[in-house]
């Protein structure tokens, strides 16, 4: 904050991009690293909130959209709410029969109109599938799972079962996770011009003046850069990523989450700054492999793998 002369009016400085040290505390899962904490509520719903995005937003938020999709939402949020802040529980009663019903129409779909559910499930992150007290639902159950394909036309196809994407909060996973992130999240930023008119109202309400800053080197290209993360690319992402972190933290070493890295029996009688560096380098070279499907690539291994019989 600082004087602008004759009228006083503080002035901040806000990002023109989403900072890389920000995009790491979004990329960290759950609880296991011990260094770096989720924000999130770290229980399965918020490990999932994303990819169940993907697969409603198109239907009940976007403008363009069936308009029973609104009508769902609005019921949905509705009775929601009267769970969430008045436990009211017939409002909970109500949430699982809908549920119940839609599940079932799945079924359905799977059972009787198979080429419209095949059309369908690829393209999608969840399947609905529905259990009961009849001994043979669960095997049905089991069997539309195997033969749904769930996943494999998603942008998260090569990432399907990926634990270093999904799950794993190794320091070298949640920097490959915040690499990927930074990438799509820069790529197509506003200019600087309209970031600063995006300002106008909270500056004059507020008798500040913000002020937004140059977009960093690593954003230039950023427009041309692969949507996706593959086993051909991935070196691609690695190199960007390096170029992201350097620019952005320099001394990411000496962050708290790669301790051990200083503290290795090689590097006790004092390394390089580069030589720390570059064995985090590899690690996080390692983890976008495994993101994008590398190893999966060099094993052969196909999705019935990927979809291993339900265990019932």
């Amino acid at each position: 904050m600082k004087s602008t002369g004759s009228k006083y009016r503080p002035i901040g400085f806000w990002p023109s991009h989403h900072r890389f040290a920000e995009l790491v505390n979004f990329c960290t899962r759950g609880k296991s690293n011990p260094v770096l904490k989720t924000g999130s509520f770290g229980d399965h719903l918020a490990d999932i909130v994303l990819i169940y995005l993907h697969d409603t937003d198109l239907f009940l938020w976007k403008k363009g959209a069936r308009k029973e999709g609104a009508t769902v939402r609005r019921i949905l949020e509705k009775l929601n709410v009267q769970v969430s802040d008045k436990n009211d529980l017939s409002a909970a009663a109500m949430l699982y029969a809908i549920a119940t019903a839609a599940t079932h129409e799945v079924l359905n779909l799977y059972s009787r109109h198979r080429k419209m559910f095949d059309q369908i499930a690829p393209h999608r992150a969840f399947l609905p599938v529905l259990f009961s007290v009849h001994p043979d639902t669960a095997k049905f159950s089991a069997k539309m799972y195997r033969d749904s394909k769930l996943g494999t036309r998603t942008e998260y196809s090569r990432q399907i079962g990926s634990k270093a994407y999904f799950v794993n909060d190794s320091s070298a996973n949640i920097y490959a996770r915040a690499i990927i992130e930074s990438i799509n999240f820069n790529r197509r930023l506003d200019p600087i011009s309209r970031q600063q008119r995006q300002w106008v109202k909270f500056d004059r309400e507020n008798n500040v003046q913000t002020k937004i800053l140059p977009f960093p080197k690593f954003v230039q290209g950023l427009d041309a850069f692969p949507n996706l993360i593959t086993p051909e690319n991935v070196l691609i992402f690695w190199r960007k990523g390096k170029e992201i972190i350097l620019e952005e933290m320099p001394d990411f070493h000496l962050r708290p989450e790669w301790e051990k890295y200083r503290r290795a029996r090689k590097y006790q009688t004092g390394a390089k700054t580069g030589s720390v560096q570059h064995a985090i380098f590899k690690d996080i070279l390692a983890s976008l492999q495994s993101i994008a499907g590398y190893n999966r690539k060099r094993s052969g291994e196909n999705h019935k793998k990927i979809f291993p019989k339900m265990e019932i």
